[in-house]
C-alpha cells in the first residue's frame, strides 16, 4: 500500500528541520525554556559531577561567614568593608599588622605575619597579595574592584536591572578615573613638602571641582542615589570618595555646586549601618 501523501511529506521534511535546528543552536539564536522547578535535581548525572568538580577551588560555594584579608588600613580594601556595613553582614576583618624601622619609609616596613602567610602559599589565589575575601575552604576571590562588585551583587547593590547594573559600574568607574588622577600625581612619599603644598592646592581648588562638575553631569538621578532610587555600589563609593578619601583636606567646598553629589553624601551620612562602621572602625595611618 502506498504511504499517505503527508506521511511521506512530513518524513522528506525531517532532515531539512534538523538542519535547521542544529544551524539555529550554533549561531546562539536557539533558547531551550527551562520549567522553573528545574534546578540542580535535574541536571543529568554527569553534569553534577562537572559541577562539583569544578566547584573545588577557589571558586567553590562560599560557606559560613566572610573574612576580607587586608593590611591593617582602609586602604583599597575599605570599600569593601563598607558594602559589608551596608548590608548587615557580620565577618572577619583580618588585619595585618605592619611597623617601620624608619618611621613614615616604606622601604623599612616590617609584616612577619603577612610575610609568613605570603610563603606558607595561603595568598596564591591573590598572586601574594591582599585584599582577599575568603569564606569556607572553597570560596576565594582577590583583587578589590572583582571583591566590591561581587559584594554588590551578592547583597542587592547592583542595581535591579542589567541596565542598572552597568550604570552602577559606570560610576564605580568614573571615580575610578577620579582617583587615578590623583595618584598621577605622585604624592605618595613625596618628601618636598612645599612642591607637595603647591600640587594640593591645584587639586584641590581647581582640578577635582572640575572633575566632580562632570561626575555631577554624568549621574542620571537627583534622588539622593546614583542609579535606580536605591542604595548601590555607586553611592557608596561616591561616599567614600568625597568623605573617606582625603580625611585632612575640606573637600565639601570642590562640590558644594554639585546638588546630586551633594545629596547623595546626606543620604549615605544618614545611613545608620555605615555610620556606626566609620565610628567604630580601627584608626589607622592611611
Amino acid at each position: 500500500m502506498a504511504e499517505p501523501r503527508s506521511s511521506r511529506s512530513a518524513r522528506l521534511r525531517l532532515p531539512a528541520l534538523a538542519a535547521l535546528i542544529c544551524g539555529l543552536v550554533g549561531a546562539g539564536r536557539l533558547f531551550v525554556a527551562v520549567p522553573p522547578h528545574a534546578g540542580r535535581s535535574a541536571l543529568a548525572p554527569s553534569t553534577r559531577t562537572a559541577q562539583t568538580a569544578r566547584a573545588a577551588g577557589p571558586y567553590g560555594e562560599p560557606s559560613g561567614t566572610f573574612t576580607l584579608r587586608y593590611f591593617d588600613g582602609r586602604g583599597v580594601a575599605e570599600t569593601a568593608r563598607m558594602i559589608l556595613a551596608v548590608a548587615g553582614e557580620e565577618y572577619e576583618d583580618f588585619r595585618y599588622k605592619f611597623s617601620f624601622s624608619t618611621p613614615g619609609d616604606f622601604s623599612t616596613i616590617k609584616r612577619e605575619e603577612f610575610d609568613a602567610d605570603q610563603a606558607a602559599g595561603k595568598l596564591d589565589y591573590a598572586m601574594g597579595k591582599v585584599p582577599l575575601l575568603q569564606a569556607g575552604p572553597d570560596f576565594q576571590l582577590p583583587q578589590s574592584k572583582a571583591i566590591e562588585r561581587y559584594l554588590a551583587g551578592r547583597f542587592g547593590l547592583m542595581g535591579s536591572t542589567p541596565e542598572e547594573a552597568a550604570w552602577v559600574d559606570a560610576v564605580c568607574e568614573h571615580v575610578r578615573d577620579v582617583n587615578d588622577a590623583y595618584r598621577s600625581k605622585g604624592l605618595f612619599g613625596m618628601k618636598d613638602e612645599e612642591k607637595k603644598a603647591e600640587i594640593n592646592k591645584k587639586w584641590f581648588g581647581e582640578e577635582l571641582p572640575a572633575f566632580l562638575k562632570k561626575l555631577e553631569a554624568a549621574l542620571p538621578g537627583p534622588d539622593g542615589h546614583a542609579v535606580g532610587g536605591k542604595t548601590s555600589l555607586a553611592d557608596i563609593v561616591l561616599f567614600k570618595l568625597l568623605k573617606d578619601t582625603w580625611s585632612n583636606q575640606d573637600v565639601a567646598a570642590t562640590y558644594a555646586d554639585c546638588p546630586k553629589l551633594n545629596a547623595i553624601v546626606a543620604t549615605m551620612d544618614a545611613h545608620a549601618d555605615l555610620k556606626k562602621w566609620i565610628e567604630d572602625r580601627p584608626k589607622t595611618m592611611f
